[in-house]
């Protein structure tokens, strides 16, 4: 079907075949390419879920860390300004 979007060309390396025999365990009737789809649509999904988990652990680690030394700098900035020099 004519297209005027990008079209991208695969060899069937190893990895790929082994790829596609996986999704077909799961979509049985789908052809090579729409088996492909499937597997960068399932790929892009679980990449994002990632992401998300690690911006999540990031933000619960920072917040152990902060916790840690919340209290321990009981001055303010402008005080500790007075005590130096510009």
């Amino acid at each position: 079907m004519p297209t005027q979007l990008l079209r991208t060309q695969v060899t069937h390396t190893p990895p790929v075949v082994r790829a596609l025999e996986t999704a077909r365990e799961r979509w049985s009737d789908e052809t090579d390419g729409k088996l492909l789809l499937h597997l960068i649509e399932e790929g892009e999904r679980r990449l994002r879920e990632q992401r998300s988990r690690e911006i999540d652990d990031r933000r619960v680690e920072l917040e152990r860390m902060s916790a840690r030394y919340r209290g321990m700098f009981t001055e303010s900035l402008e005080s500790i300004r007075e005590g130096c020099p510009e």
